[in-house]
């Protein structure tokens, strides 16, 4: 077991040395458009749609893209405090792709008590050494942050353009 550990470890590893010859950083920015669609919605006064602003990293090893985000929405569910959205993603695919991400939020001076979980499509398109990515994400999130809503759950969906330079 521990042989066999042992090459996956060294295979993964000459993988990503032949691989990192191709590796290509960039950064932006850009926007979501954030709609509540779990049972927080129904809560009274809660405003279930919001623009947000949206930092983006990405490292891309072909076939495979590693992102960092950090989303800033102004005024949460019409609540007038702000809400950060720190979240990772490794998505496959070049132009087309899809993947998975992982993320927490910070609202009101607290940290949500549940990481969030994310399925995420979009398209890349590649413009030289800028590159337009429109993308749409699904966000599976629960957290008691909200006790006086009356619900956990904040599941929603955001449909986002970022635009992205590439470093090197």
């Amino acid at each position: 077991m521990k042989r066999t550990m042992i090459s996956v470890i060294a295979a993964l590893c000459v993988l990503f040395t032949a691989s990192a010859s191709r590796a290509e950083f960039r950064l932006g920015g850009g926007i979501h458009y954030l709609k509540t669609v779990g049972d927080i919605k129904d809560a009274p006064e809660f405003d279930s749609s919001a623009f947000n602003i949206v930092a983006s990293g990405q490292m891309t090893i072909p076939p495979f893209k590693f992102e960092g985000e950090v989303e800033w929405v102004n005024d949460y569910g019409g609540s007038g405090e702000s809400l950060l959205l720190p979240q990772a993603f490794v998505l496959f695919g070049g132009m087309l792709y899809g993947g998975v991400g992982i993320g927490t939020g910070y609202i009101d001076g607290e940290w949500f008590d549940k990481p969030f979980y994310a399925l995420r499509a979009g398209v890349d398109i590649p413009l030289g050494p800028v590159g337009i990515d429109i993308n749409a994400n699904y966000r599976f999130m629960n957290t008691s942050v909200f006790e006086d809503a009356g619900s956990e759950d904040l599941d929603s969906i955001t449909f986002g353009a970022i635009v992205r330079f590439k470093l090197f």
